[in-house]
C-alpha cells in the first residue's frame, strides 16, 4: 500500500491546457497558493507538441478588428514569437513549463491524474492526485478547485451537474441545433506533418489504412497545397460515439484515417507533395466536445448572436459559432457549419461555477454552454482567458473565504476591476479602479496624430453590392465625407449614402439613418463629395453605406487606420437557410472627412478600456515629429505613488500564433520621469528594447506632482502608440 502524502493548498487547478494554466498563472500570481495538475507530461493541451493544434481565438483568421486575447495568454504568445521562430512545439512546451516554474505561489505536478474527490455538503474537501512517473499518490486540499482538464473528470466524480450531446432545437430556441435531442458531438482529430525533403518520396499505406481514391471520397474537404500545415482539421471523427468512453476507438480509428489521407495525398492525384515525406503523426487526438458542467447559467446560441453585454461578463469571445457534424470525416455534409457574429460576445462568470458543487469552478471547454454555444466558446485563446477569470476569482474566494456563487452576488465588479487591472479585456466594462491614481490626472502629449486614411487605392471593388466603412470622430459637426469613387460609364450615375453609428468600431449592425444623401459621380476617377452637415457625438463611431450601383466602384486599400473598419454585404454562414449581412472584412475604403477627425488624443489613455472599442482608446502621437514624444500626467495636488502600469499597442489585429517578430507599433525605448514639486524632472525607469504590450514598473514611492512617459524610440512606427497608464501606490 503507497502512502499518500498530504498536500495542502488554498487552490487546485486540475488540466494543464492554455485555460488551465492561465487560471494557476493568475491564482497564484495574486497570492493564492496554487497547484497546477497535469495527466501530461507537457502542458498546453490541444496546442502542445503532443496534438500540435494552433492557438485560435477571437481574432484568428484575421476578421474581427482590435480582437485579440490579452493577458497572461498574450503574455505567453509573446514570449514565444521572441524566442521561437519556427514555431517549434517542444519549445512553446517549455515556454508554458517555464512560465509556471517562475511563479513562487506555484507548484507544478506533471504526468498527475486527478481523480476521486471527496465532497462533503456540497463541496470538495480534496481530491487524489495519482503521479505516474514516480508512483507517488497525493492528497490535495483545497478551499477552491478549477476543473479546466476539457472532460471533466474531477467534476463528474464530484457529482458535478453537467450536459452531455445536443439540446433539440426548441429547448433554448437555438435554430442551429438539431430538431431533437441526440447524445451526439463533435469529433476529435489527430494531426501530423508531412516535410519537404527537396527530392521523390514514396509513401506506401499499410493495409489497414482508410483508402480516399478520389477527391470525391473527401468531399468539401480541402486538401490541394494544404499538406504544409499541421493540421487537417477536417480529419475528424469519434461524434456518434461516446468521446470519453469510446477514447480508445475513436484514436485507432483516426490513425487509420490519417493514414489514408496521408496516401491520398501522396498517391491518388496530384497535390504537390511529390517530395514531401511524413515527419510526424500524433498518436493523442485533440477532442472538441465531451461533457459540458452546468452553472447558474447556460450560455446560448441567442446570447452569442445577439453580443448579449452580461452584467457578470469576465471574458468575451469572438470565433464565428462553428460546429461539425458527428459523422465528421464520413459526413458527406460540409465539414463545420459557421455562423459569423457581428461583434465579441461576453460571457458571463455565472457559466464558469458549478450549479451544484459550491467551490467548484470550469475553464476552458467544459463550461456551462450548449452544444451550438460551445462552437465559439472552445477556441484556446478563448478558453485561456476564461481561465483567467476563474484563476482570478479562485483568489478572490480564497481572500474573502466566500464561494464563486456568492462571489457572483457582492463581488462581479471587484472581479471584473481585477481582470481589467490584469489586461483582461471585457467588452462594456471600463476602469473605475478608485486606487487608479491616473484617473484623478489632467492629459498632456508633446504631439497628437490625425486619422488619415490611405490616399491611393490597391483595386477598386464594384458596388455590385452594399459596402461600408465606419470612422470615429473627434469633433460635434461632420460636414461632409468624401471617397474616392470610379465611374467606367461614360454618363454620370447616381449613388445613394447612408450614414449611421455603431456601438462600436466594427459594428454594422444599426438600421437607423442619421442622414441619407443622394449624389452623381462623373464619369471616371472622382473624390465624390458627401454633404451631410449633421450634428455627431465625439470620440464615438460612424459609418457611411453606399447603396449597388452599377457601372460604379469604390476605391480600396489593404492599408487599415487604427480605428476604421470595411464592410460589405455578405452572407454570414454556410448553410440553409442563408443569413446576410453587411460582414466586417480587412481593408479600406477610401474616404476623407471634413473637419478632420484627431481620435487619438492623450487622453485617451485614461479612458478605462485599453483597446479599441467604442473610441480609439489609444494615444498617438504625430507621425511627422520626431522622436522622443512624450504624454504627462498632471495632479492638482502632489500624490503619492510607487508603481505605473503601461499598456502599449502590439498590435491587436496581428495573432502572434504564426506570427513572429516583435510589432512595429510597440515601444522600444522609454523612460518614466517624475516631477516633484517645484523640482526637475526625475527618471525612475527606463528601459530599452522593449517586446512586451504590458509592463509594470515598481520603484522607491514618490511623492510627485507630475509623472511623463517619454519614448525615445519604436520597434518600426513613426508614432509613439500608449493605450493606458495607471497608477498606484501598493
Amino acid at each position: 500500500m503507497r502512502k499518500i502524502i498530504t498536500q495542502k493548498y488554498e487552490v487546485v487547478v486540475v488540466g494543464g491546457g492554455l485555460a488551465g494554466v492561465c487560471a494557476a498563472i493568475a491564482s497564484a500570481r495574486l497570492g493564492a497558493k496554487t497547484a497546477l495538475i497535469q495527466d501530461r507530461p507537457v502542458l498546453g493541451g490541444n496546442s502542445s507538441s503532443e496534438i500540435r493544434v494552433p492557438v485560435g481565438g477571437a481574432c484568428h483568421g484575421g476578421e474581427y478588428r482590435y480582437s485579440r486575447e490579452t493577458g497572461i495568454i498574450d503574455e505567453l504568445l509573446t514570449e514565444n514569437a521572441k524566442r521561437n521562430p519556427t514555431n517549434c512545439r517542444s519549445l512553446w512546451d517549455h515556454v508554458l513549463w517555464e512560465a509556471c516554474k517562475r511563479e513562487p505561489n506555484l507548484d507544478l505536478y506533471l504526468n498527475t491524474v486527478g481523480k476521486s474527490p471527496h465532497v462533503e455538503n456540497g463541496f470538495i474537501k480534496w481530491i487524489i492526485g495519482e503521479q505516474i512517473t514516480t508512483e507517488k499518490v497525493f492528497r490535495f486540499h483545497a478551499l477552491i478547485f478549477i476543473d479546466a482538464s476539457g472532460d471533466g473528470r474531477v467534476a463528474y466524480e464530484a457529482g458535478a451537474e453537467y450536459r452531455k450531446g445536443r439540446e433539440g432545437r426548441s429547448e433554448f430556441g437555438e435554430s442551429m441545433a438539431p430538431e431533437k435531442p441526440d447524445s451526439y458531438t463533435m469529433g476529435n482529430t489527430i494531426t501530423f506533418l508531412l516535410k519537404n525533403v527537396g527530392k521523390p518520396v514514396r509513401f506506401e499505406a499499410p493495409d489497414w489504412a482508410y483508402k480516399f481514391l478520389s477527391d470525391n471520397d473527401l468531399p468539401y474537404r480541402a486538401h490541394a497545397h494544404f499538406y504544409r500545415n499541421e493540421t487537417f482539421w477536417w480529419i475528424e471523427y469519434g461524434g456518434v460515439k461516446d468521446t470519453i468512453a469510446d477514447a480508445e476507438e475513436i484514436r485507432d480509428e483516426l490513425i487509420k484515417i490519417v493514414y489514408g489521407v496521408i496516401d491520398h495525398i501522396k498517391n491518388r492525384g496530384d497535390h504537390g507533395a511529390e517530395t514531401y515525406a511524413v515527419d510526424w503523426i500524433g498518436v493523442i487526438p485533440g477532442k472538441r466536445e465531451s461533457r459540458r458542467f452546468t452553472g447558474d447559467y447556460v450560455l446560448t446560441q441567442n446570447d452569442v448572436v445577439s453580443l448579449r453585454q452580461f452584467s457578470d461578463a469576465i471574458a468575451y469571445t469572438g470565433w464565428p459559432i462553428d460546429i461539425h457534424p458527428p459523422e465528421g470525416i464520413w459526413s458527406r455534409e460540409k465539414p463545420a457549419l459557421m455562423l459569423h457574429l457581428m461583434g465579441r460576445p461576453t460571457i458571463p462568470f455565472r457559466c464558469i461555477y458549478s450549479k451544484n458543487i459550491k467551490n467548484l469552478m470550469f475553464a476552458g471547454r467544459n463550461i456551462s454552454v450548449t452544444h451550438v454555444a460551445l462552437g465559439t466558446t472552445r477556441l484556446m485563446a478563448t478558453c485561456a482567458i476564461i481561465g483567467q477569470a476563474a484563476g482570478t476569482a479562485a483568489y478572490l474566494c480564497v481572500k474573502y473565504g466566500i464561494t464563486p456563487r456568492e462571489l457572483y452576488q457582492k463581488r462581479i465588479k471587484e472581479l471584473q476591476q481585477l481582470l481589467l487591472k490584469q489586461d483582461c479585456y471585457i467588452p462594456g466594462i471600463k476602469n473605475e479602479d478608485e486606487k487608479d491614481l491616473a484617473l484623478k490626472a489632467k492629459v498632456k502629449a508633446s504631439s497628437q496624430a490625425t486619422l488619415e486614411p490611405p490616399e491611393k487605392p490597391t483595386k477598386y471593388e464594384p458596388l455590385d453590392r452594399v459596402r461600408a466603412q465606419s470612422f470615429v470622430v473627434s469633433e460635434e459637426l461632420l460636414e461632409a465625407v468624401y471617397v474616392l469613387l470610379r465611374n467606367s460609364d461614360s454618363s454620370p450615375k447616381s449613388i445613394v449614402a447612408h450614414l449611421r453609428k455603431g456601438e462600436f468600431i466594427d459594428d454594422f449592425r444599426s438600421k437607423e439613418d442619421i442622414k441619407v444623401v443622394e449624389t452623381e459621380v462623373p464619369p471616371g476617377e472622382n473624390w465624390v463629395e458627401l454633404f451631410f452637415e449633421v450634428e455627431l457625438e465625439p470620440n464615438n463611431p460612424y459609418w457611411i453605406m453606399l447603396e449597388p450601383s452599377e457601372s460604379v466602384s469604390w476605391a480600396f486599400s489593404r492599408e487599415e487606420p487604427l480605428g476604421t473598419q470595411a464592410g460589405a454585404w455578405n452572407r454570414l454562414n454556410n448553410f440553409d437557410p442563408l443569413v446576410y449581412a453587411i460582414k466586417r472584412h480587412r481593408g479600406t475604403y477610401l474616404f476623407k472627412l471634413k473637419p478632420e477627425s484627431k481620435p487619438y488624443g492623450p487622453e485617451q489613455v485614461i479612458s478605462g478600456q485599453a483597446r479599441p472599442e467604442r473610441a480609439t482608446n489609444i494615444w498617438i502621437s504625430d507621425p511627422s515629429e520626431k522622436f522622443p514624444q512624450w504624454i504627462e500626467l498632471t495632479w492638482n495636488q502632489p500624490v503619492e505613488f510607487n508603481t505605473v502600469y503601461l499598456t502599449f499597442d502590439n498590435n491587436l489585429d496581428r495573432p502572434l500564433w504564426g506570427y513572429y517578430g516583435v510589432a512595429p507599433e510597440l515601444v522600444k525605448d522609454y523612460r518614466l520621469l517624475v516631477k516633484k514639486e517645484n523640482r526637475e524632472w526625475e527618471e525612475v525607469t527606463y528601459v530599452k528594447n522593449n517586446y512586451k504590450r504590458r509592463r509594470i514598473h515598481r520603484f522607491k514611492r514618490v511623492r510627485a506632482e507630475a509623472l511623463r512617459l517619454e519614448v525615445l524610440s519604436t520597434n518600426g512606427d513613426r508614432s509613439a502608440r500608449v493605450y493606458e497608464i495607471r497608477v498606484y501606490n501598493e
